[in-house]
């Protein structure tokens, strides 16, 4: 294990969208993206329970942004681009909504899988399952838990 996986291990990072702010990648998270093959894409897309559906995925797009990852508060604590380990990259149309955003792996509803634990920039009640965000869908939507949702490749 390398000494920034180790670090990343115990503490965790923090992700900059340029320009929209920050979010936090929980060390669970950091790991799993790493052993997911270093690389995962957050977008949304429709379908869940409610209007918009949070997917992942292991391939970018052609047009992502791609989040600058940091250890600590300051800017010297910027894990330079050609050296990270992982590389996270979001949809132009979610980056806006992940500034103070916490993303996480976990045990949820009988599925290991990445989950937003918080995302204080969107407004209103997510649903339990937190996979979909906005009004919701309808009686006969289906939860992108019931569906059997996982990585999906773009």
């Amino acid at each position: 294990m390398s000494q920034q996986r180790a670090m990343v291990s115990l503490t965790g990072v923090t992700a900059r969208i340029p320009g929209h702010g920050t979010f936090t990648v929980t060390a669970e998270a950091a790991m799993m993206i790493e052993d997911f093959g270093g690389s995962l894409y957050c977008y949304q897309g429709h379908g869940g329970c409610r209007k918009q559906g949070l997917y992942f995925s292991r391939t970018e797009p052609k047009k992502y942004l791609r989040c600058l990852l940091a250890e600590g508060p300051g800017p010297e604590s910027i894990i330079r681009n050609d050296t990270q380990e992982i590389a996270l990259s979001v949809s132009r149309d979610l980056a806006p909504k992940l500034d103070g955003a916490v993303l996480h792996f976990g045990n949820y509803n009988k599925m290991e899988r990445f989950i937003w634990l918080s995302m204080p920039a969107v407004t209103g009640h997510p649903c339990v399952c937190r996979r979909s965000i906005g009004a919701p869908a309808g009686k006969r939507s289906p939860c992108l838990d019931d569906s059997g949702v996982g990585l999906r490749d773009v």
